[in-house]
């Protein structure tokens, strides 16, 4: 009896091992299989366009929050009507979301690829935009 009890646990050591090899047979294969997509030094490439967003007519003493895709990149009070921010663009294909407090609304606009100077404007319950090139 003593000999088919060791005999199980040899069997079942043996399999476990084999598993073990097996596994770590697999993860080798995948890695040379993926080694020549993988690129070394493969960092964000850095844009050097820049967006200069300027509030006027209307704004002054609004509470706004700008948004460029789906980071907050300003919220606060205007101070005066020709309030500028200058952000740097970070994609290819921007959206341009502002929304005051005043009236919960938002209003989306969606931005070219190029810098420039983006003027908005509120008239009324509205904010339009302007673009201009540099």
């Amino acid at each position: 009896m003593r000999k088919r009890a060791q005999n199980s646990n040899k069997q079942f050591l043996i399999g476990t091992a084999a598993m073990a090899f097996a596994v770590m047979a697999v993860v080798i294969i995948f890695i040379n299989l993926c080694l020549p997509y993988i690129k070394p030094g493969m960092e964000k490439k850095q844009i050097a366009d820049l967006y200069q967003i300027e509030f006027s007519k209307g704004f002054a003493g609004d509470s706004a929050m700008v948004y460029l895709n789906d980071s907050l990149v300003w919220c606060d009070l205007v101070p005066a009507d020709t309030t500028i921010l200058r952000i740097h663009r970070f994609a290819d294909e921007n959206t341009l979301m502002v929304s005051r407090s005043a009236n919960d609304a938002v209003s989306i606009f969606n931005i070219t690829q190029k810098a420039g100077r983006l003027i908005l404007r509120k008239n009324k319950d509205m904010v339009s935009m302007t673009t201009l090139d540099w």
